[in-house]
């Protein structure tokens, strides 16, 4: 989601006319993507040109430093996730060496960044806890594409005439003990629905060494441009929750809604205001497996009204929309 994001928000930027530069580790030259869009590779970078800079999580930032532009007076850090100066933080779910890294890198961004994105309430407020009351945090939720191809090919195939997918990534190098839980908790529910006849598949990268494909179809990694067909020709989509508590959105309800896809959450999601507010999916209490696979099975065979829901989450939740809060930002600072 990170590439899609940071793409996306720049081709926004782009088509409501600032200039935009997508700094990429490529040896190639200038590539020129749109009328206000270019990719420009790190070697060819003249930091003093650029009026903003801004960063994609912790490890845009810490790329940044390493340029020796951390001194940089506009920055604008954007994090997917905001841990806590311990291992025990509410809410968050990185441990050990890795939390203790990206919490180095927060205090940083701290000192040196003139804007924070953050995505929920819960992490502005850990933010706040752990560096003071701040001015400068700006909310950019994920965003979803205005325009999005037609139904294609089934890629389910003959798996099932019921499908729910969990289109997402379980994570290879980092958050093993997420990775560890969702592996079993895929394999619970995909036992549990294979009993109503019902398909459960997961699509997308990441360590899939506990699961159990006598319960879950593992469909691998695809390209993001592939993702709207494993959408439309599923009759569920899933979202699974990192604990009891949990600060992260979950960027997949965005995109399910987008093609009409109900979805079935889980209770400490932060942004499951959506399916409430489209009338769109069903919410159960965490880790409970059973009532999620009856809430699942319900979902399957429900009339829903997804026009409705559909034109809900464009009118409100559109890139475009994301990008017009920079927009104000720069309108207001270089007025």
């Amino acid at each position: 989601m990170s590439l899609v994001r940071w793409l996306k928000i720049s081709e926004s930027l782009a088509d409501i006319g600032f200039n935009v530069d997508m700094i990429v580790n490529a040896k190639s030259g200038l590539i020129q993507k749109g009328p206000n869009l270019r990719f420009v590779p790190y070697c060819r970078v003249d930091w003093s040109q650029y009026d903003i800079i801004k960063t994609l999580f912790h490890e845009g930032f810490e790329s940044l430093c390493s340029e020796g532009q951390e001194n940089h007076p506009f920055i604008i850090s954007k994090l997917g996730s905001v841990v806590g100066n311990h291992d025990a933080t509410e809410g968050v779910h990185f441990f050990d060496q890795e939390r203790k890294e990206l919490f180095e890198t927060q205090k940083k961004i701290d000192q040196k960044a003139k804007y924070i994105t953050i995505l929920t309430e819960s992490s502005k407020r850990l933010w706040e806890r752990e560096f003071g009351e701040k001015t400068n945090i700006l909310f950019v939720p994920t965003g979803v594409d205005r325009e999005i191809p037609p139904p294609g090919r089934n890629p389910y195939g003959d798996l099932g005439p019921k499908i729910a997918v969990y289109i997402g990534n379980l994570y290879v190098d980092t958050q093993r003990d997420i990775n560890l839980l969702w592996q079993h908790r895929l394999n619970v529910l995909g036992s549990l629905l294979k009993k109503k006849g019902i398909k459960l598949c997961l699509v997308g990268p990441g360590n899939v060494d506990q699961l159990d494909l006598d319960s879950v179809s593992y469909l691998g990694p695809i390209d993001n441009s592939r993702v709207w067909d494993y959408q439309y020709f599923a009759d569920v989509g899933i979202a699974l929750a990192q604990g009891k508590v949990q600060h992260n959105e979950s960027s997949k309800i965005y995109y399910y809604l987008r093609t009409g896809l109900p979805v079935v959450s889980e209770a400490p999601i932060p942004n499951n205001h959506l399916i409430e507010e489209t009338n769109l999916g069903l919410i159960a209490d965490y880790a409970e497996n059973q009532v999620m696979a009856e809430m699942i099975a319900e979902a399957v065979h429900k009339n829903w009204h997804k026009k409705d829901a559909i034109d809900y989450i464009l009118r409100h939740h559109t890139w475009r929309e994301r990008a017009k809060s920079y927009e104000r930002l720069i309108g207001k600072d270089f007025s």
